[in-house]
């Protein structure tokens, strides 16, 4: 039987490059081919598959990317092996200004190593973190109700999984994921004695507004209000995936239109950033249609469709992993693919974020 446990330490194990100082860097790919340290790839890493990652590897990679953390908060999209940070996405060349999201995957990450630790130790640990922390989400451009924005010109690349994308306006997953580190900031300001009252009007002001500007009426969400304004299949996994306060009657309709619409949003298992079909209005620079970022799939996104739909029908969850389970072990780990299609072999985050549901999937799999 396909281990899917074994399978992803694997990976894990083989990902890993040293930094010029000795930092452990958990890189992209399994077969070591990247010389640099991503935030959000390693966050995932940490928060889907952190229980096979060692926990001293995990405290060295988060403190090399807060040694990147630019003087006006911006925190690294990646820092490579001699230290050099790069805050947006590609080479010096890309045409956007950092992404919208590498503070709050940080705190992430964070917070998931501190819950590793004995409690006075994590408190010790966050205080020295704090300051730095604060400066990577409260750097984002957000409007008068707290929801991410991107209006500025050159605009910056968005959530790191779509920047090569145009996403403009109020952006709704890049807030999402606001929200989750501002829950975690909150927690540990608690835990360590603090008050954090702006976090906590901010979380209440995200979650009072969020439906009203991005929900559809068949409960889907729009990535964006303004460039690619559009049904973000990730975007609403994700929401339900994280626990993000929708009603009740939102996530079943999510439920429903991702399994009404399976067959043009998944492939193997692999699913769709867009309604099959379509693609982004607008990107930051060219991706053919079909490929990448602009119609390909991906199973980093196969856990929350599998979180989204489980509720509503088993079957269809079950099916959903099973059949990325058979692409794993017949054609390989890919970053996304579409047919013949396949890019980057050994991607981690396919493999940890499937991981993620492993052993929720088998308990479906085996009840009756």
């Amino acid at each position: 039987m396909y281990d899917m446990k074994e399978v992803t330490g694997k990976l894990l194990q083989g990902c890993v490059v040293p930094s010029t100082t000795g930092v452990p860097m958990y890189t992209p790919d399994g077969k070591a081919s990247y010389g640099a340290l991503w935030t959000r790839d390693f966050a995932y890493m940490v928060e889907y598959a952190g229980d096979l990652i060692p926990t001293e590897d995990i405290r060295l990679c988060i403190e090399y990317l807060l040694a990147g953390e630019n003087t006006d908060g911006w925190m690294p999209d990646r820092v490579e092996k001699d230290g050099f940070v790069r805050y947006a996405a590609g080479d010096e060349h890309f045409p956007a200004r950092a992404n919208l999201d590498n503070g709050s995957f940080l705190v992430i990450a964070a917070d998931v190593y501190l819950d590793m630790l004995e409690l006075e130790a994590a408190k010790e640990q966050f205080l020295k973190w704090k300051d730095a922390l604060q400066r990577g989400i409260d750097c984002f451009p957000v409007d008068e109700r707290g929801i991410i924005q991107n209006i500025c010109e050159p605009s910056h690349s968005p959530y790191g999984f779509t920047d090569c994308i145009r996403k403009t306006g109020l952006l709704s997953v890049e807030t999402l994921i606001l929200w989750r580190s501002l829950k975690s900031m909150v927690k540990w300001f608690g835990l360590c004695g603090l008050t954090c009252d702006g976090y906590e009007r901010k979380i209440e002001s995200i979650e009072g507004c969020f439906g009203e500007i991005f929900s559809l009426d068949n409960g889907m969400l729009l990535a964006a209000t303004g460039d690619c304004r559009q049904i973000d299949v990730w975007g609403s996994c994700y929401a339900v995936s994280i626990g993000f306060p929708l009603p009740a009657e939102q996530k079943r309709k999510i439920a429903a239109w991702l399994c009404e619409n399976y067959d043009g949003v998944v492939q193997n298992g692999h699913i769709r950033h867009l309604p099959g079909g379509t693609y982004w209005e607008r990107t930051i620079i060219d991706v053919e249609e079909g490929t990448y970022q602009n119609g390909a799939y991906w199973a980093v996104a196969s856990g929350w469709f599998f979180d989204a739909v489980k509720d509503y029908d088993r079957e269809t969850a079950v099916r959903l992993i099973s059949d990325v389970l058979n692409y794993f072990e017949t054609w390989g780990i890919f970053e996304c693919i579409n047919g013949p299609y396949r890019k980057l072999d050994t991607f981690v985050t396919s493999a940890t974020n499937v991981y993620a549901v492993y052993e929720e999937y088998l308990q479906l799999r085996n009840s009756k």
